[in-house]
């Protein structure tokens, strides 16, 4: 039996949503959870943000499924999520999504919980904050995401509610730091043991114009995240450098299993120094030099690569002549993409002829902007049908080219449409289409 939206109970604080058998959720209480006899139970009396008129009659509703309607939110909080440069929050976001209708204010709501904002607080506001998280422990428990939006806020107030919030956040998985000036001396060395005790269970660590005083601050702050697998830096910056290698990182080798990198050269230089491990690189610096420098210390875990310089040759006009082009090294390589202009395509072609990657199975080359309509450069056409078709590649088994554009509605008609688009490649790359390896 198909169950109306507006009467689907969520649970506001685990990610596997139930539906309690014979129960329903009245148009103003939310389901929070479910007891001992799977019953429902609520937080209470809630404000009914949607508008009555937003309730179509069920008897002529067109019911989605739940899955659909569900992704839908969920992909736009998502996107929401990682937007720091909108004046509206994440949360009122969510709220004005949240008023279509009953059922879709209990989702949204749900996912408003998952991520705690601390945008440009002082000393009075964090305080408050912590006293009234440490008074509802159902919504700490909810909490995926906490991120700092600093300004002008003090590091000392991060390092005030790591104290305060040691062992209250059990399901946060992701740490972010907005426009972080971190000045010397703001942090005692002790305070980095309650960043550890509040943030154990943070696997993904998010900084984005952060600079920081020293390289040693940000190893001591990686170091504090015991689970941490997924580091994500831009514009990231030290003052001083020094050497941080140590008998510490020999002991307990950084091992993660992504790392995306832009305009963050300092910590390049770090992950090398204390010989990081790296499973995914996604690399849009401009500072390709880098990339090379890099690839030197985590060739062989390495098993999956992005490099996008789709925005860099835009703006410099060519493919960049110091690019390290031979990825030889990266000897466990799999996964392998770039993104960049469809009219640079030689750059691309430059990189795959020149590596030998045993173990290369899946290649992607996404064209980006809208200069696609000029389809030519047979030249590089050749250099890859016969790069791929030879013993560089002996385990490739999948290559897909995807056009990446983005453009006002009214020019949509001139996006060259799939079919044309897959034709063009087939036609010149006769070897690799024939093989059925081109996708």
């Amino acid at each position: 039996m198909t169950i109306p939206p507006a009467t689907l109970p969520f649970s506001t604080h685990i990610r596997e949503d139930k539906l309690a058998a014979g129960s329903q959720v009245k148009g103003r209480e939310m389901c929070c959870g479910f007891g001992d006899n799977d019953k429902p139970e609520f937080l209470g009396s809630m404000p009914n943000t949607a508008p009555l008129e937003a309730d179509v009659p069920l008897g002529h509703s067109i019911q989605l499924p739940i899955e659909l309607w569900e992704k839908v939110i969920d992909v736009l909080a998502d996107e929401w999520g990682d937007d720091h440069w909108s004046y509206e929050t994440y949360e009122a976001r969510l709220h004005v999504l949240g008023r279509v209708c009953r059922g879709w204010h209990a989702r949204c709501r749900f996912r408003a919980c998952e991520k705690l904002d601390a945008d440009r607080m002082d000393k009075k506001e964090v305080y408050r904050l912590i006293d009234a998280l440490k008074q509802d422990p159902e919504r700490c428990r909810a909490i995926r995401t906490v991120s700092f939006d600093f300004g002008r806020m003090s590091v000392g107030l991060f390092g005030t509610f790591a104290v305060c919030m040691a062992h209250k956040l059990p399901q946060t998985e992701r740490l972010t730091f907005w426009q972080c000036e971190w000045e010397p001396r703001q942090l005692h060395v002790q305070v980095f043991v309650h960043i550890t005790l509040a943030f154990e269970s943070v696997t993904v660590l998010e900084l984005d114009h952060v600079r920081f005083p020293s390289a040693v601050v940000f190893g001591r702050l990686v170091r504090a995240l015991p689970r941490l697998s997924s580091l994500k830096c831009w514009n990231v910056s030290f003052d001083m450098h020094g050497d941080v290698a140590g008998r510490i990182w020999e002991l307990h080798p950084l091992c993660l299993d992504s790392a995306e990198l832009w305009n963050s050269n300092d910590v390049v230089d770090f992950l090398v120094l204390v010989g990081a491990q790296l499973r995914d690189l996604i690399w849009h610096d401009e500072g390709l030099e880098k990339c090379q420098k890099l690839l030197s210390v985590t060739a062989e875990s390495l098993s999956s690569m992005h490099i996008d310089l789709a925005d860099y040759v835009f703006f410099e006009g060519l493919f960049p002549s110091d690019f390290p082009t031979d990825f030889t090294s990266a000897v466990n390589l799999s996964v392998f993409s770039i993104s960049s202009d469809f009219e640079d395509l030689d750059g691309a072609a430059k990189i795959l002829c020149r590596a030998f990657l045993p173990k290369l199975i899946e290649v992607t080359i996404i064209s980006t902007f809208d200069y696609t309509r000029t389809l030519a450069f047979s030249n590089s056409y050749a250099l890859l049908d016969r790069a791929f078709s030879s013993r560089q590649y002996p385990a490739l088994k999948k290559v897909t080219f995807k056009l990446d554009w983005e453009t006002r509605r009214s020019r949509v008609m001139e996006v060259i449409s799939e079919e044309s688009w897959g034709s063009h490649f087939a036609s010149n790359l006769p070897a690799l289409h024939m093989s059925g390896r081109l996708v």
